[in-house]
C-alpha cells in the first residue's frame, strides 16, 4: 500500500521548477540571489521572516524530498492544505469556485440524482447570467444567449468531487498576467469576482433580512437570472447549508474585494425565487424582440393616417404560457399587423417591453415584419 508521502512525493515529480518559481513569485515572494543548486525566496510575515528554498532541476535525486520541505512551509504560511496547496501551483492560471454542501442529507458525501441535476443545471445558469451581467448589468435577461458569455462557460470545467460533506468546484482558466501593467481585467477574472460580489451582496442582504436589497444590485451581478438560479441551488433538507469560496489564479493580482467564505443556510432561500420574480416582472427590457401572433385591431378614427392599438400574443420567456402584449403602432406597421392578422401569420417586432399594471406593453415598436403565414 502507498504511503501518503509516496503519494505527495509522486506528485511534486512531476511539476517543473518554473511552476513554484511564478508561484511564489506571484504570491509576494522575494527571489534572493541564486545558489546554484537552488533558488531561494524570502517573505516577511507576522510571524518573521520566512525562506523556501526551490531546487533547480528535477534531476536531483532529492528534488522531492526538498519541494515537499518547501509545501510543507507554503502550506503553513498561506493556512491550506498541502492539497490545496499543489493544486493552486499546478493550475496557476484557473479561478476555482468550491460549492459545498453540508447537512444530513449530504453527510456522506454524495446528493440524489434529482438534487445533482438540479443543481448542476442552476449551477450552469449562475455563471452565464453572471457573465452576461459582466457585459452589461441589467436587473433582467431575457434571454442569456450572448456570444462571450457562451464561449466563457464552454471553457470552464468541473472538477472532481472532494471529500467532505458534498463539495463540487468549477474551474474558470484565465490568462495570466505578463508584466506589471495596470490592464483591465480579462473577461473570466471579471466574472468570477463579480461572481464574489453577488454572493457577497446577496449574503448581506438576506442575513439583515433587508430583502428588497436584491432589488437594485445589478452593478454586482443580481439579476433576475442569477437569483433565480440562487434559488435552485438550495440545499437538500432543511437544515442543510450552502458554502461558496473562491480561490484566486496564482498567475494574476488578487481580487482587491474582500472574498469570505459565503454561508446559506436553507431557511435563506425563500425570498430568492421571489425577488426574482419581482425583478422579472418589474424590468423594462429594452430592444426586446418580440415574436407572436397578432390577436386584437383598434383603430378609433378611420382615417388610415392615423395609429392603432394592436395587442398580439405571444410566449415570453420566464413566463407561463402565453402572454398578451400590448402596443400602438404607426399607420404603416399597422396596415402590415392588419395583413399579418388577415393571413393568421405570426409578426416579429422590436421595442421597449414593460408592464403597466397588469398589461405588458412593447413602447416605441419598430422593424415590424411578417414572419410567415398559413396561406403562403
Amino acid at each position: 500500500m502507498r504511503t501518503a508521502s509516496a503519494s505527495l512525493f509522486e506528485r511534486l515529480a512531476g511539476l517543473d521548477p518554473s511552476a513554484f518559481r511564478r508561484f511564489l513569485r506571484a504570491r509576494g515572494w522575494s527571489e534572493m540571489p541564486s545558489q546554484g543548486r537552488s533558488f531561494l525566496y524570502r517573505r516577511e510575515t507576522p510571524r518573521g521572516t520566512v525562506e523556501v528554498e526551490v531546487p533547480s532541476s528535477p534531476e536531483f535525486v532529492d528534488y522531492t524530498r526538498r519541494l515537499a520541505e518547501a509545501v510543507e512551509i507554503l502550506a503553513l504560511v498561506d493556512e491550506v492544505s498541502v492539497d490545496e496547496l499543489l493544486r493552486a501551483i499546478a493550475h496557476p492560471s484557473i479561478d476555482l469556485v468550491r460549492f459545498r454542501y453540508t447537512g444530513d442529507e449530504t453527510r456522506d458525501g454524495t446528493l440524489s440524482l434529482d438534487d445533482s441535476l438540479r443543481i448542476r443545471s442552476a449551477r450552469r445558469q449562475l455563471f452565464l447570467a453572471i457573465a452576461h451581467s459582466v457585459v452589461e448589468p441589467l436587473p433582467h435577461f431575457p434571454r442569456l444567449a450572448r456570444g462571450e458569455p457562451a464561449e466563457f462557460l464552454q471553457r470552464c470545467r468541473e472538477a472532481p468531487n472532494r471529500p467532505g460533506s458534498f463539495i463540487s468546484e468549477v474551474m474558470v482558466p484565465v490568462s495570466p498576467a505578463v508584466g506589471d501593467l495596470d490592464l483591465e481585467a480579462p473577461f473570466a477574472r471579471k466574472t468570477t469576482e463579480l461572481m464574489a460580489r453577488a454572493f457577497g451582496r446577496v449574503s448581506a442582504a438576506l442575513e439583515q433580512g433587508e430583502d428588497a436589497a436584491l432589488l437594485d444590485a445589478a452593478r454586482e451581478g443580481v439579476s433576475a437570472n442569477s437569483l433565480a438560479a440562487l434559488a435552485e441551488l438550495r440545499p437538500p433538507g432543511e437544515r442543510g447549508a450552502l458554502e461558496v469560496s473562491f480561490r484566486w489564479a496564482s498567475s494574476r493580482p488578487q481580487p482587491t474585494i474582500a472574498t469570505p467564505m459565503i454561508r446559506l443556510g436553507a431557511h435563506l432561500f425563500e425570498p430568492l425565487g421571489e425577488a426574482a420574480r419581482v425583478l422579472r416582472e418589474t424590468s423594462e427590457i429594452r430592444g426586446y424582440e418580440l415574436e407572436g401572433f397578432v390577436a386584437r385591431l383598434q383603430r378609433v378614427a378611420a382615417d388610415l393616417s392615423e395609429p392603432g392599438e394592436v395587442m398580439v400574443t405571444a410566449v415570453i420567456e420566464g413566463r407561463p404560457g402565453a402572454s398578451k402584449v400590448h402596443m400602438v403602432l404607426p399607420p404603416t406597421l399597422y396596415g402590415l399587423a392588419v395583413a399579418a392578422h388577415g393571413r393568421a401569420a405570426r409578426i416579429r417586432v422590436t421595442g421597449t417591453l414593460r408592464r403597466q399594471g397588469r398589461r405588458l406593453i412593447l413602447d416605441e415598436p419598430g422593424g415590424l415584419v411578417i414572419v410567415d403565414g398559413m396561406d403562403e
